[in-house]
């Protein structure tokens, strides 16, 4: 087998030159070669749906864990919270200004 290098295929060039120049490619090449182009576009594209389901699962999945924590894991979520709270002193300023008057 002959090892070819650089100056061997560049020689070889020169020296058959016609017979590169002879040979068209048919009319419709161009077509031909947009149409795989397009196609291997297509493949790479065709992930989207798959990156979207993931992206859902992933969001499901967050709730889900927030969901059980907030009613099933957090250790205060027996302790009133600050919000009712400010609610309970709220309700009983009101009240007793109104008896005030």
């Amino acid at each position: 087998m002959v090892m070819l290098n650089e100056h061997n295929i560049e020689s070889f060039i020169r020296k058959n030159r016609n017979a590169f120049s002879v040979y068209r490619p048919p009319e419709n090449h161009q077509d031909k070669f947009f149409m795989k182009l397009n196609r291997s576009f297509r493949h790479i594209i065709s992930i989207v749906p798959y990156l979207i389901r993931v992206a859902i699962g992933t969001i499901v999945i967050f709730i889900a864990s927030i969901v059980v924590w907030n009613n099933a894991i957090r250790k205060d979520r027996n302790i009133i919270t600050l919000k009712d709270k400010i609610t309970l002193v709220i309700n009983r300023i009101i009240p007793m200004e109104q008896k005030n008057k």
